[in-house]
């Protein structure tokens, strides 16, 4: 039995042939997608993973796709669409218990609402939480590892395993999630009182004006160097506002690179690697992106 034939035997949601990571990534770049699978609910993604795992498919699992370039070639194994899971949280004694599935700028938002506000840095960030626990995302100094008390993901066997933040190994855009054959579900945080709304709604107006948000992008590409931001070297570079065919460096924010037109996935590698390139020989700064390649 296929993985099309078991998802449809057991109902355990949608599987659709045809599309391409074009049309659910927020670059809009990306080859077509031999199946895209979409889980009715937890239990249904649980045994769907597992079935995955037991017969070795290959798999990529895809939230909202802001921090995701795909190649433009086809893509020949199951991507996983969580875009459409349910999500909720709840809050006891100050620890907040969260799907991992929640949209995490949302997230910030709804909490914010009811003045849980020292998770309010993550109300700029694009995706789902569970992306932003896998890679340790932050912004106004501020980070994941900071607040988080343990993730629950379901690792290569379909069980449910738990690890506490000391154990997820935690850096600058990173954390154990990227080594290990998994999708996390959940997670708990310390959250505390604090009122942030207006804070939100302020950086919300500065995001409005300083980054490309009306144009098909990833965010940012390249971590900051210890000394100086990327977007710094970039401007030295005398890159902002560069065109490489519809790949260009955005104008407003020169580390986003932006999808002017019908750019495709080498257009956007091929920009990349000119920074890069010009970065090191330069300067002698080496840039590492912080975007998804699949």
């Amino acid at each position: 039995m296929n993985f099309e034939e078991y998802i449809i035997k057991n109902d355990l949601g949608i599987v659709e042939k045809g599309y391409r990571f074009s049309e659910l990534t927020t670059i809009g770049c990306g080859g077509k997608i031999k199946l895209l699978y979409t889980p009715k609910d937890l239990p249904s993604l649980i045994q769907a993973f597992c079935f995955i795992e037991e017969n070795q498919l290959s798999f990529f699992p895809l939230g909202n796709g802001s921090n995701v370039l795909a190649l433009d070639h086809d893509y020949d194994g199951i991507v996983i669409h969580l875009r459409k899971m349910p999500y909720s949280y709840t809050i006891e004694k100050d620890i907040l218990d969260c799907s991992a599935f929640y949209p995490t700028s949302k997230l910030a938002y709804d909490l914010a609402f009811e003045e849980w506000g020292n998770l309010s840095f993550l109300g700029g960030i694009p995706g789902l939480l569970g992306g932003a626990i896998y890679n340790n995302s932050g912004a106004y100094k501020d980070d994941i590892k900071k607040h988080l008390i343990d993730v629950t993901y379901i690792n290569s066997a379909g069980n449910l395993i738990t690890i506490a933040n000391k154990d997820c190994a935690f850096g600058y855009r990173k954390s154990i999630f990227h080594y290990i054959d998994g999708i996390i579900i959940s997670a708990r945080f310390s959250v505390k009182k604090e009122k942030t709304i207006e804070i939100l709604q302020q950086r919300a107006m500065q995001r409005k004006l300083s980054q490309p948000l009306e144009s098909k992008s990833m965010g940012s590409i390249f971590k900051n160097n210890p000394l100086i931001p990327a977007w710094k070297v970039i401007d030295a570079l005398g890159m902002r506002g560069f065109h490489l065919d519809d790949a260009a460096v955005s104008a407003k924010h020169a580390n986003f690179i932006i999808n002017t037109g019908k750019a495709k996935s080498n257009d956007i590698l091929r920009l990349i690697e000119l920074i890069q390139r010009r970065s090191s020989l330069e300067f002698g700064i080496q840039l590492t992106y912080e975007i998804t390649i699949v």
